[in-house]
């Protein structure tokens, strides 16, 4: 089943700031055949632990947030600017959100980053960092799985409003084994802390 891209506005990023609305240039761009052709060979790539096909699967329009709103070049391709589409799917077991970053460049290449899966409030460097610990993570309660996949994240709110530390569930397909492993990230003056807890084997 094709996945759809037709463009869902997003207003809100992380529970109260406004972001910028797509601009008609981006929603043309996102509706084009190139731009479609791009989401479907990175929805191809996907792990099929990650996303997973079947007759049942429903994929509601997806949703455009503006991270730095592009420019264009005058044959419509960005050429700056950085935005993220995220693609709920359901129904094959799996239910979460496919979320893919983009990033225009002066040449009018898209950079395409396909981030983890689910509704985790972290960015993509917060993302590349606990990823590490989780991978460990799952290791230990999957031994001699050289490659688990975060298949979902789950936000579970904040942990301490002064330090504005939140905590997520971040949900591992181990080699056949799935396993729910906690993290909690710790913003301070110079970054932000990662740590995951006790991988718990679910299922």
């Amino acid at each position: 089943m094709p996945i759809n891209a037709v463009i869902a506005l997003a207003l809100v990023a992380s529970g109260d700031t406004p972001v910028p609305q797509p601009s008609a240039q981006l929603q043309t761009l996102v509706l084009s055949s190139g731009y479609q052709a791009n989401i479907q060979r990175l929805f191809a790539a996907l792990p099929a632990d990650v996303f997973q096909r079947c007759p049942a699967l429903v994929a509601p329009a997806s949703t455009v947030s503006v991270l730095s709103p592009p420019a264009f070049a005058a044959d419509g391709y960005p050429i700056s600017g950085a935005w993220k589409q995220s693609f709920p799917v359901r129904g094959c077991g799996n239910d979460t959100t496919i979320n893919i970053f983009f990033e225009g460049q002066p040449n009018e290449k898209i950079v395409s980053i396909v981030a983890v899966p689910g509704d985790t409030h972290a960015n993509l460097t917060l993302q590349a960092d606990a990823l590490r610990y989780v991978r460990v993570a799952a290791q230990a309660a999957a031994p001699g799985c050289a490659t688990p996949h975060v298949r979902h994240t789950r936000y579970d709110g904040v942990t301490d409003t002064a330090r504005r530390a939140w905590r997520e569930t971040w949900y591992v397909a181990a080699c056949g084994r799935n396993v729910e492993v906690p993290v909690t990230f710790i913003p301070d003056a110079t970054g932000t802390t990662v740590t995951a807890g006790v991988p718990r084997p679910v299922g």
